[in-house]
């Protein structure tokens, strides 16, 4: 059943729920089917429309105060099917080690396993569409020290979840989709212990508000709105719902994306290889984990003609390189063609990596408030000295290796030599990966994280999280594919939760 909070009966909401699931992204669709499968009744709520609409958008409108970052209201989307509508597709789960504690890495280790959300591949590959991870398998590569590995990432086509659930839930009589119903507040009992009612409202000003009441409540609204809700609902609780040890919005972290170096190829490279540290190197460099992407350098049919038998090995080279540092942000132009032998062919070296916890990279709350009185995000985005000793290491092993192999021959960007680096100037780099992740971050200990290894928050007995936010450590690998693995996963959870 689909609904509209702009004009829906609101004696509907007489009633009560199994589950109020609050934001109809990757993590909220997901775990409403999951749960409306095992027989809940569910109370999906988005605070959207089916389209984009400025209104919607400006919500996540707010200021940038650490690192240059991307404008917030264009780093996510804010209608049915959350981000997944913008999303590229990029596919991987995280590796075994990303779950374990490191000695170098303070707050690292999950307080579950990847065994936890192993069972969950298969599902998360039906719902993400996704080719058969023998398609795309981690490749061993014979090194004097075992330092790299190739990897490849899995591609959904990609799926949009607002597009591929929408009928599923139209015609679910265990799912009522309300759309553009804004979360304003949940309300706790009296001694502070357990969610009671969540508050929505429409875009009208004159709106009062409804509230929606379930057994359970679970907000799903991505790696900052989930922290910037928390914190503005301080109506009985001043510091923020869930946020008695002061962990609501700290450490926050994206993949830092950057390209480092540049590469003149001996071997002819025809797409973009990926490539992966060995546990065992990042233990003994004491660095974090990284992909390394070796992007090829591109040309354009129509420069072939004019460039050819016209210039000397080397200036063909230098052209390259310049045409690469133009056209590195994009290489999925489909006219591009890869440089035919035995002309010299560029490459770039570009990092996706793991960020360290940080608890003074965080979400906060500015002065200015949205159209519903909620306080703006105000986002202090920071690297630590140990991501920087990663780039460097990541950087100059990987030039190392492509000497090694015969590859190519590397160099890398000066700005990564300086002390302290001179970063490129934003927008020249993407910089990040738009990945917002641990700011409700899971933990065994309630005064290091947000929510337990059930994705419980730690001081309410009936309040969930899921997405990104509650990640403990990042990985390297795009976070699409462990939301949907962690939403499968807090659906059953909840379904036993429920029963017991």
């Amino acid at each position: 059943m689909i609904l509209d909070a702009a004009t829906l009966d609101r004696s509907r909401f007489e009633q009560s729920f199994d589950v109020c699931v609050i934001g109809a992204g990757p993590a909220g669709i997901t775990l409403a089917r999951r749960l409306a499968r095992a027989g809940a009744s569910v109370a999906l709520m988005e605070a959207g429309g089916f389209d984009i609409t400025e209104e919607s958008q400006d919500v996540y409108r707010g200021e940038n105060v650490g690192r240059d970052y991307f404008e917030l209201e264009t780093a996510r989307l804010r209608y049915f099917g959350g981000t997944s509508n913008h999303w590229g597709g990029w596919c991987r789960a995280l590796d075994l080690y990303d779950f374990a504690p490191r000695p170098f890495h303070p707050m690292s280790g999950w307080p579950i396993a990847e065994l936890d959300i192993d069972p969950y591949r298969a599902e998360a590959d039906r719902i993400l569409d996704l080719p058969s991870a023998t398609e795309a398998p981690d490749l061993p590569i014979k090194e004097s020290d075992y330092i790299f590995r190739h990897f490849q990432f899995r591609f959904s086509p990609p799926t949009r979840f607002g597009e591929k659930y929408r009928d599923e839930i139209a015609a679910s009589d265990r799912i009522t989709l309300v759309l553009n119903a804004n979360l304003v507040d949940l309300r706790l009992d009296g001694v502070l212990s357990r969610v009671t009612g969540a508050v929505f409202r429409n875009y009208d000003p004159a709106d009062p508000g409804f509230t929606v009441t379930a057994r359970a409540y679970a907000l799903c609204c991505g790696g900052i709105e989930n922290a910037r809700l928390l914190l503005n609902f301080t109506s009985q609780v001043p510091q923020g719902v869930g946020n008695r040890s002061d962990m609501v919005g700290r450490c926050f972290c994206d993949h830092p994306h950057y390209v480092v170096g540049d590469v003149v190829l001996q071997t002819l490279v025809l797409e973009r290889e990926f490539y992966s540290p060995f546990e065992t190197f990042m233990l003994d460099a004491k660095c974090l984990n990284f992909g390394m992407r070796l992007e090829p350098g591109w040309i354009e049919p129509s420069d072939l003609p004019s460039l050819a038998g016209q210039v000397t090995d080397a200036e063909f080279a230098l052209h390259l390189r310049q045409r690469v540092r133009d056209s590195a942000v994009d290489l999925s132009a489909t006219r591009r063609t890869p440089l035919p032998l035995p002309s010299p062919q560029t490459a770039v070296m570009r990092m996706a990596q793991e960020q360290q916890q940080n608890l003074e990279s965080r979400v906060l709350l500015g002065e200015e408030r949205d159209a519903f009185g909620l306080r703006r995000v105000r986002l202090d985005w920071r690297l630590t000295d140990l991501d920087i000793h990663t780039m460097r290491t990541a950087a100059t092993a990987f030039a190392g290796h492509l000497a090694e192999q015969s590859i190519g021959r590397a160099q890398i960007r000066p700005w990564l030599l300086q002390d302290p680096p001179a970063f490129p100037p934003f927008p020249d780099e993407e910089v990040g990966g738009k990945h917002h992740m641990c700011t409700t971050r899971m933990s065994a200990d309630p005064k290091t994280g947000v929510v337990d290894a059930d994705c419980k928050v730690h001081e309410l007995a009936n309040l969930f999280i899921g997405g990104s936010s509650v990640f403990a450590t990042t990985g390297h690998a795009n976070p699409t594919y462990t939301i949907t693995q962690l939403a499968l996963r807090l659906g059953d959870h909840l379904t036993e939760w429920l029963k017991a």
